[in-house]
């Protein structure tokens, strides 16, 4: 029996079981039954209840050994948003940061083990008087992606989980080595139509509510958009019956991700930030407001002395390693279940109801008996709005909605000091319930939302600590309130914040106002119908080799020449692979930049540093594009830089001559602690250099001893006269602290004596 067999076996059980059951209710009524007929009901259910138990253990052993689809996933990894997608909305495990994971682009990757909106996860929809496939009735129920009933959720027939993407990896030759990246989907230009996401994961399961969840996760790679994916979800309700009461709610948070910024160096023990030490707040439940986003930025850490939002790292120049925010803001939310899409309207009073917490902190609150609420642990009384009533949000709110308090408004200056956030593992979340409806079957909705991830520059974020540290840090220009910036007007500071550190502060607090430019970026793109002007596709091929003239970089792009809005190509370089280096344009050029082949010298390196390289298309949004968001009209756009993987350095060599007097051996002496080995992207801390080669010599290292460390045969195909040495001997040991000599010998006889010393 194969996993589909299995299901319609327990969909006809489930059947007969019912029937039995509403038979043995209705032999029931008014006690007209027998005691044996009671007994052989009941042993009739049991038996019936017990077969169901087994079942659901088969399906779940079968879904294991046979791949289910309901445990199909997808990575979106377009752009600086990286998620997973399970197939059935439940919770999963994501790894991002193994292969490709580059620093200086300041991704974010959600790892997925929490029910949050990112890639489409944890729709908790629910209803009053219900009636499960036991035929229990429920007050209310609240159902996520899994249940008692399906195990594993359910992906129904033709809904499978499916991933397209525009453009796959280039070819990619570093230092006559390919570079080979398994494509992240599958690779179709007609799976787009006329829409210009790059990316796009889509799967329809259903809930046990018997409301089946159509889910789109798209990704664009182009610069204005790139920092956010859009969550577009239909609900149709296929249960025959009617749900009233009906809510759909959802949470996120940016505690369970990673950055790719901060590991490298990485802080001190003392220095590390904790994801969950944010402030939090939803902006769209006052009147006047223009946008619905809930957004949460760093906090100070209270139990910390001085003020460390935005995590500053004393130890390496004060650079901020916090200064993002993570948001996720309303596109679209049906005012009613329809028929028809073109009745599909928005209502921007959806979410009618918002919170902050932590669910079981939640469920402590409820101002009942005992800790648990009278709808149980599911928390209804908080997804209707009890919660947001209890704790509104102050101010002129909109009316007919039931927005719950923002933590950086309650006027004290610890994040964690409302009741349902502070408890010891915090990780509140931001929470959104749209509803209620009246769902008849057959009907629909919709909630789109996008997830995203904006704020301060890595490079901003790096100088402000350094002027912050010294002491010569200004307030950013044009700040709405001079004392707080765009933070709340009766926002509090840590208590033993210094001048300085407010002024760090409003810096960060205009990362809101970033936010809101990226929100409403996202909205447009929603409402022209995910028609944003489209990104140029990536070079197709690309080929970096060091000379002994510089590094040598060839590449071939004719899919982006050929588009009416080429304007050029821009190659960037950067030394090192450090979070504290970043990427510089040393190449430009415009629309006439058309070959069959484009080849660039990079000549102002260091030699033997280790260098990494992009090359992005360019093309020119129209003035007159009416898809383009109105400030990016008439600017370039560029090629995704996700998607030309950069995970190989170049050492750039120099030219060789053949005057064994002029090699040179650097650095030398060696010191393990000397900064510039950092500066030059000598992160293992091992690295010898030979410079000045011959193009053909043979290099024999050995210990002031006499004792044969390592042989070398420098022999370079591309006339270099550099040779680089990991300082592993020829037993693969590292070597010791010590004197060293070095034996230089060509072909044609001429021989040459150096030594070095190694400190550790």
């Amino acid at each position: 029996m194969d996993l589909r067999e299995a299901q319609g076996y327990l969909d006809g059980l489930h059947g007969e079981f019912l029937v039995s059951m509403h038979s043995f209710k209705e032999r029931g009524k008014g006690y007209q039954m027998s005691i044996n007929s009671v007994d052989r009901g009941i042993s009739r259910i049991a038996t019936r209840l017990v077969v169901l138990v087994l079942v659901f253990l088969l399906m779940i052993s079968m879904a294991i050994a046979q791949g289910d689809p309901e445990l199909e996933t997808a990575v979106v990894k377009m752009n600086r948003i990286w998620v997973g997608v399970k197939a059935n909305g439940d919770k999963g495990t994501f790894e991002h940061r193994v292969g490709f994971f580059p620093n200086d682009y300041d991704i974010l990757g959600h790892r997925g083990q929490n029910l949050d909106t990112w890639g489409g996860a944890g729709f908790r929809l629910s209803t009053t008087n219900w009636y499960d496939p036991l035929d229990t009735l429920h007050a209310t129920a609240i159902y996520g992606p899994k249940s008692d009933f399906m195990p594993l959720g359910e992906v129904v027939d033709g809904g499978e989980l499916t991933n397209w993407i525009r453009f796959g990896y280039p070819t990619q030759t570093i230092d006559f080595e390919d570079i080979d990246f398994d494509d992240f989907g599958d690779v179709s230009t007609a799976a787009f139509g006329d829409k210009t996401f790059d990316q796009i994961v889509e799967v329809t399961s259903r809930n046990i509510l018997g409301v089946e969840l159509n889910r789109k996760v798209m990704a664009w790679s182009q610069n204005y958009h790139d920092d956010y994916v859009i969550v577009d979800v239909e609900f149709t309700n296929v249960s025959g019956d009617t749900l009233h009461d009906f809510y759909i709610n959802i949470a996120s948070n940016g505690n369970n991700t990673h950055r790719s910024n901060g590991s490298n160096p990485s802080p001190s023990s003392e220095e590390k930030y904790d994801n969950a030490t944010t402030w939090q707040h939803y902006y769209g439940g006052r009147v006047g407001d223009s946008l619905r986003v809930f957004y949460e930025y760093s906090a100070d850490e209270p139990n910390r002395p001085g003020d460390d939002m935005g995590a500053p790292v004393v130890t390496q120049g004060g650079r901020l390693l916090n200064a993002k925010l993570i948001w996720y803001s309303i596109l679209h939310a049906s005012a009613a279940p329809y028929s028809d899409p073109l009745n599909d309207v928005d209502d921007f009073l959806q979410p009618k109801i918002t919170y902050l917490g932590v669910s079981s902190a939640i469920d402590n609150v409820y101002p009942g008996e005992g800790s648990d609420d009278e709808f149980g642990s599911d928390n209804y009384w908080a997804l209707a709005g009890g919660y947001s009533n209890l704790l509104p949000m102050s101010g002129d709110t909109i009316p007919g909605t039931f927005h719950g308090f923002n933590s950086d408004e309650l006027g004290s200056s610890d994040y964690s000091i409302a009741d349902a956030i502070n408890n010891n593992s915090n990780n509140s979340k931001m929470w959104c319930t749209f509803g209620p409806y009246t769902f008849a079957p057959d009907q629909k909705l919709r909630i789109a939302l996008a997830n995203g991830y904006t704020g301060m520059s890595l490079e901003k974020a790096q100088e402000i600590g350094e002027q912050w540290m010294i002491g010569t840090l200004q307030d950013p220009p044009g700040l709405p309130l001079s004392e707080t910036g765009y933070f709340p007007a009766n926002f509090m500071f840590p208590p033993d914040a210094s001048e300085m550190d407010k002024i760090k502060d409003r810096w960060l607090s205009t990362g809101i106002d970033s936010v809101m430019q990226s929100a409403s970026r996202a909205k447009w793109n929603h409402d022209t119908g995910y028609r944003v002007p489209a990104a140029p596709p990536p070079p197709t091929n690309v080929e970096i080799t060091g000379l002994g003239t510089g590094v040598e970089i060839k590449w071939t792009d004719p899919e982006a020449e050929a588009r009416a809005d080429f304007a050029g190509y821009r190659i960037l370089h950067r030394l090192s692979n450090m979070d504290t280096t970043f990427y510089e344009e040393i190449y430009s050029s415009d629309a006439s930049d058309i070959a069959t082949e484009h080849l660039y010298v990079d000549s102002d390196v260091l030699i033997g540093g280790q260098y990494y390289y992009y090359i992005q298309a360019k093309a020119l949004v129209g003035e007159a594009d009416a898809n383009a968001y109105p400030a990016n009209r008439g600017r370039i756009i560029y090629s995704g830089r996700a998607l030309q993987p950069n995970v190989k350095w170049i050492n750039p060599p120099h030219f060789s001559q053949e005057n064994l007097n002029e090699i040179a051996i650097v650095p030398n002496p060696y010191n393990i602690n000397d900064p510039l080995l950092d500066a030059q992207g000598w992160t293992d801390k091992r690295g010898i250099q030979f410079y000045n080669l011959p193009a053909k010599v043979d290099i024999t290292i050995y210990t002031e001893h006499g004792d044969l460390v390592q042989s070398i045969e420098h022999d370079s195909p591309v006339s270099s006269g550099y040779e680089h040495w990991n300082m592993i001997s020829r037993n693969q040991q590292l070597i010791s602290s010590g004197v060293y000599i070095v034996v230089f010998q060509t072909p044609a006889g001429g021989l040459s004596y150096q030594k070095f010393v190694v400190i550790r």
